[in-house]
This record gives structure tokens, C-alpha cells and sequence, in this order.
């Protein structure tokens, strides 16, 4: 796919939390935003901060998700069907273990989406953590 992929770090953000873990979440929300991309398209992470949280924005000019499909988007085996989708692999896993280990660090993500315009999925890790996930 030929999607154009831009890193904004907007302000230094240190978190404590397991790299692997990290990984899981940055590597299925970059896939996700190239996958379900068009040809030519743009993806862009923006790495910020707030004085509580670290904020990731993931952000994409792909095909889009209708409000009907956002509320199980995070389900398990959940693949939203559709023409657009149809040839795009994938186990409908992804997005509802990024949700879990978001959560594991006491986290939210929230996704804004409109068809043929694009997704945002904006992720919120607070810096400080009581009981950091074992």
C-alpha cells in the first residue's frame, strides 16, 4: 500500500510501561491506519502530552467506519464487513487486545471515524501509575 506516514512528537512523553506492551498497541494502530488506507493516502501519529496523561493521536485518510460499526470495533473476532474490507486480512483480534493492555495501564482510547474521510483513534496513558501491570 502506498500511504504516506508522518511522526509528530509534539512534546517529550515518558510513561512507565513495558516496551513489548507498547509495541502491541503502536504496531496494531500503525497497521490498522496503512491496512485500511487508499493508495496515496496519509497516516500521521501524534505523540503529546498533558500534565497527567501521554496522548497518542493515530490518524488516517482511509476508508473510513460507519457510527453503526464503531460500538463493537473493540470486540474480540470483530472484522467489519464490508466491500472496502473484504480483501483485507486480519483475525478481528487486533483491536481488542490494544484495548485491553490500553487498559491494563489504566489508559482509554476512543476512536472518531467518517466513511471515505478517515479515522482518528486517540490514545491517553497517564504518566503515573500506582500499580503498573505485571
Amino acid at each position: 500500500m502506498d500511504v504516506d506516514i508522518n511522526l509528530d512528537v509534539r512534546s517529550e512523553a515518558i510513561i512507565m510501561a513495558d516496551p513489548d506492551d507498547m509495541e502491541i498497541v503502536f504496531n496494531n494502530l500503525l497497521s490498522n491506519a496503512v491496512k485500511y488506507n487508499r493508495m496515496g493516502g496519509k497516516a500521521e501519529i501524534t505523540i503529546d502530552s498533558s500534565d497527567t496523561d501521554m496522548i497518542v493521536v493515530f490518524t488516517d485518510s482511509g476508508i473510513g467506519i460507519l457510527p453503526e460499526d464503531i460500538e463493537n470495533l473493540f470486540a474480540e473476532f470483530v472484522r467489519i464487513k464490508s466491500e472496502k474490507t473484504k480483501n483485507i486480512s486480519g483475525s478481528g483480534l487486533g483491536l481488542s487486545i490494544v484495548k485491553k493492555v490500553i487498559e491494563l495501564y489504566k489508559g482509554t482510547i476512543k476512536v472518531e471515524s467518517t466513511p471515505d474521510v478517515g479515522s482518528i483513534f486517540t490514545v491517553r496513558l497517564p504518566k503515573k501509575l500506582i500499580n503498573i501491570p505485571e
